[in-house]
């Protein structure tokens, strides 16, 4: 058995050590087409009677849109929606806000996605 030595000057992630290990220990198998026959003995009628399963939910969920008068309810739901929030904003009482105290908020709310984006920095960057 070698002596071998590590050098702690250079610290690697887990991650690295583990990409390290495959990359000295790779191994290739030769399959012989072994996959590829493997492909063709898959049933393809299970393909088929899913993909044709699909189009008729499909069609059915269309139809029953169209029956049940969906869009028609979306445009009630959206109007709905809208009023609401239109009403919510306009019922909201301003008068007791100060310029100081919306800019504190906003400081706040800026030191907060500045401090998440610092703590996942390394998340964006590789």
């Amino acid at each position: 058995m070698e002596n071998q030595t590590f050098d702690n000057s250079k610290l690697l992630s887990d991650d690295e050590l583990v990409a390290m290990f495959f990359e000295e220990n790779r191994q290739e198998l030769s399959d012989d087409g072994f996959t590829q026959r493997v492909m063709e003995q898959l049933p393809s009628r299970s393909v088929r009677l899913n993909r044709i399963w699909t189009i008729v939910c499909s069609l059915l969920g269309i139809v029953f849109f169209i029956l049940a008068d969906g869009l028609t309810q979306l445009k009630v739901l959206f109007a709905n929606a809208f009023g609401n929030l239109g009403g919510f904003v306009s019922s909201v009482d301003f008068t007791g806000l100060s310029p100081l105290m919306i800019l504190a908020a906003l400081t706040l709310c800026s030191a907060l996605v500045a401090c998440n984006f610092m703590a996942d920095r390394k998340v964006f960057w590789r």
